[in-house]
C-alpha cells in the first residue's frame, strides 16, 4: 500500500502489476501514474510514492490519462 495515496499495488510474477485505486476498476501503474503520482511536487512526497520507477510503471498506454472536458461555448444561444 502507498503512503503517500493509499492505492495498493499487487505483483505477481510474470505478470504486470495491479493497482486497486480507492474506487472503480484496477489498473495499471502508468495509469496510477498519469492520474496520481506525476502530481507531485515536493521532495517528500516524491519519496513517498512507490510509483517512482520508470521501469516499473512502463509507458504511458491508451485510456491512462482521463480524457479532456469537451469545450463549451459560453456564447451559443439556447434555442
Amino acid at each position: 500500500r502507498c503512503e503517500q495515496c493509499g492505492v495498493q499495488i499487487e505483483s505477481n510474477v510474470g505478470m504486470p502489476d495491479k493497482v486497486i485505486f480507492s474506487s472503480g476498476p484496477t489498473g495499471t501503474r502508468s495509469k496510477l501514474w498519469s492520474r496520481v503520482c506525476q502530481y507531485h511536487k515536493t521532495a517528500e512526497q516524491r519519496s513517498k510514492c512507490l510509483n517512482q520507477d520508470v521501469e516499473l510503471r512502463g509507458p504511458e498506454q491508451k485510456g491512462d490519462a482521463f480524457p479532456d472536458a469537451p469545450s463549451i461555448d459560453v456564447n451559443a444561444t439556447n434555442p
